[in-house]
């Protein structure tokens, strides 16, 4: 079985025109018709592992790579196979500086529409899309900043194979080829000319 698990502020249909397009979707609380409640990142990752069929690959873009990556550390058993796309192990203090971070999320709750709408452009993606909740959002936002799985991830023992743009201004280069030093057994390949949205 396989699973997806979109980026921040995206939902389900990110995956309509990728090879995914027929797995299960998981959608972060807020997002899409996610019914989850909780928005601590650890919290989303156990739900969303006891809900996974055994022998499964779970694809994660951005934070929902650091998802897949919790979930692979909570039900190694359930996880056969990892493809990560944009993943960072630490989105705050490596990715980006602190104080970026923080101005995003000043900036989210001061107007919410409008950072969304230029944080999608930053990611190079334009077209039309459904807002988040915005608590609900931000909260998991929040969460995601906090969360450093560089002690966590060598301790994944799955095959896991790594995607990346060259133009990826968001978790970037260096955030993914830490990953890539930090698996077991992993695999990376890089688009030159992708920014943070791949697809």
């Amino acid at each position: 079985m396989v699973y997806t698990i979109h980026g921040w502020s995206f939902n389900k249909d990110i995956w309509m025109k990728t090879p995914f397009a027929n797995a299960f979707h998981l959608e972060l609380p807020g997002h899409g018709n996610s019914p989850l409640q909780i928005t601590n990142i650890y919290e989303v990752a156990k739900k969303f592992g006891k809900s996974i069929k055994s022998s499964s690959t779970v694809v994660g873009w951005s934070i929902g790579a650091s998802v897949a990556i919790l979930m692979a550390v909570y039900f190694p058993e359930k996880i056969n196979k990892l493809i990560l796309y944009s993943p960072t192990p630490l989105f705050c203090g490596m990715s980006q500086p602190e104080v970026i971070c923080k101005r995003f999320l000043k900036k989210l709750s001061r107007d919410f529409e409008t950072t969304v709408t230029w944080f999608r452009k930053e990611c190079g993606f334009s077209d039309i899309y459904p807002l988040p909740d915005k608590d609900k959002a931000i909260k998991l936002l929040e969460s995601y900043m906090n969360l450093d799985l560089r002690n966590i991830i060598p301790e994944v023992f799955v095959k896991t194979d790594i995607i990346v743009g060259l133009k990826d201004e968001v978790t970037k280069l260096s955030g993914a080829f830490c990953c890539f030093s930090l698996f077991p057994f992993s695999s990376i390949k890089i688009f030159p000319d992708k920014f943070h949205f791949l697809f």
